[in-house]
């Protein structure tokens, strides 16, 4: 105890003496702060807020089809949400993957403020338990403030590749909304296959029944023989067992849908009543040019290179020291002898200190850390721009070959599997043709019409897996190819 009560009583001595000079105490601090607002940082303003995201509402809008409209409360009440472009903005709103995007910006975005921070200062009391006795006086104690300097660029670098890294996420919050639409897009143009396949299965349906009603008419009156009435009951019960299974599929792909939307697999949604198919203007060229130059990944990925080719230099300032500046204040009490010059001044000291970097293997390994990081980031760019050539050129097909069936049904194939069914209708009627031959016009007409509405389908999801790939919407030619086929 007897030990304590000087060192208590110079701490508390110092304290005193803290409070009396914290003018020079805050004079230093303000200095050593301003160092460190002077690094420049290779940060980017915009990261204050979410990265822009007017490609993205431009891309909702030219989802839906010219005579659709939402209002502002579709996004938050899924009851009001009619069309494509309320489910796009709905799921946007809701959808989890886009939340966890968000926080995966800020988070990253949080970070840049603190690997641009100096180290806190530190402030050390020495007591002296055998005062120093000195010509104006005895040593007391002695209380020091000190701030670490790290090599400027450390800080800049780290600062330039949290930067960088926040701009990989924004870059990944428009890649997820990308998806995210597509996915939407894609379920809902399923949707509107199953909706009018389902109606032309049905359709189909009717007419089994009255070539079933048909087939025994005849036979009733001697015309035909009972093996066209088997032969009718037979396709009729086919075509309720293709019915049934085609109907099974809504549930399937409502929890589809739903589940982009982040609600319950079974909840309702209003269903397509229309699909819009429209004549891609750019060639394929520019296509491919826009994903290679919009595709968020890909420039997400090409953040993140930058990220570890900053992480490279940071590596290589390990070998460099780092500094710590400091003052030292000595509290001295009066001089035993009298009418000494400068009795019980205190002393006041600048000190400064420096690190050895002396592990150098331990340094060379970070920098082979980092450059081994930059050939990683780099083939992920290059499997990056394959997939992206590969998925293009597969999406341009399907877009290609969807238009060209979607043509050849309307224009040549249906009208002529029509009049087919009519002819061979009035024929077995009059007894010039058989029944197979009604029969297989019939599943002729019915698998034309069922292709022309996939065909439909598989045009607008080749457009929605190109933009997805763009990141944009794909400019459109308005020609009388256009059509919104109901």
């Amino acid at each position: 105890m007897n030990l304590l009560k000087p060192i208590a009583s110079g701490l508390l001595e110092a304290i005193v003496t803290l409070r009396t000079h914290r003018v020079k105490v805050m004079l230093f601090c303000a200095t050593l702060s301003s160092s460190c607002t002077e690094i420049p940082l290779d940060y980017d303003p915009s990261l204050k807020s979410p990265p822009p995201m007017d490609p993205l509402v431009d891309r909702i809008y030219s989802l839906s089809t010219p005579s659709s409209s939402s209002s502002p409360s579709s996004v938050n009440d899924p009851v009001t949400a009619d069309t494509l472009e309320a489910w796009v903005a709905y799921a946007l709103a809701h959808n989890a993957e886009v939340t966890a995007a968000f926080a995966q910006y800020r988070t990253a975005q949080a970070q840049v403020p603190q690997v641009t921070a100096l180290p806190d200062p530190r402030i050390s009391y020495r007591f002296f338990f055998e005062q120093v006795e000195t010509r104006v006086g005895p040593q007391k104690f002695a209380v020091g403030i000190s701030q670490p300097l790290p090599w400027l660029s450390k800080l800049r670098l780290q600062g330039a590749a949290a930067s960088q890294r926040a701009s990989a996420a924004a870059a990944r919050i428009s890649s997820v909304q990308n998806r995210i639409i597509s996915e939407v897009a894609d379920a809902w143009y399923e949707l509107y296959y199953f909706d009018h396949g389902l109606e032309i299965m049905r359709g189909n349906r009717d007419l089994a029944v009255h070539l079933e009603r048909l087939a025994r008419t005849r036979y009733g009156s001697g015309a035909a023989g009972h093996p066209d009435v088997i032969r009718a009951q037979i396709e009729l019960a086919r075509i309720e067992k293709d019915l049934a299974s085609f109907t099974d599929r809504a549930s399937l792909l409502l929890a589809r849908l739903n589940a982009v939307l982040n609600r319950p697999g079974h909840a309702s949604i209003s269903r397509p009543v229309a699909a819009t198919l429209q004549e891609i203007s750019a060639t394929d060229e520019e296509i491919l040019r826009r994903v290679v130059t919009n595709n968020p990944e890909l420039k997400a990925i090409m953040f993140e290179l930058a990220v570890a080719e900053s992480n490279k230099e940071r590596a290589k300032k390990t070998f460099l020291p780092d500094f710590s500046f400091g003052i030292d204040y000595i509290a001295t009490g009066g001089a035993r002898s009298a009418n000494v010059v400068g009795s019980g001044d205190d002393p006041i000291s600048a000190g400064f200190t420096m690190t050895l970097p002396l592990q150098r293997g331990s340094y060379r390994a970070g920098v082979r850390a980092a450059e081994a990081s930059i050939v990683n980031e780099m083939a992920r760019r290059d499997h990056q721009l394959n997939r992206l050539q590969s998925e293009t050129a597969s999406a341009l097909f399907r877009l290609k070959d969807a238009q060209r069936q979607v043509t050849l049904y309307q224009s040549t194939l249906l009208p002529k599997a029509h009049e087919s069914l009519l002819a061979t209708q009035r024929a077995y009627s009059t007894g010039d043709a058989p029944f197979a031959d009604l029969i297989d016009a019939q599943r002729a007409l019915l698998v034309f019409e069922l292709a022309e509405v996939r065909a439909i389908a598989d045009h607008n999801q080749a457009r929605i897996s190109l933009e997805a790939l763009m990141g944009t919407a794909l400019p459109n030619r308005m020609s009388p190819a256009e059509y919104k086929h109901e």
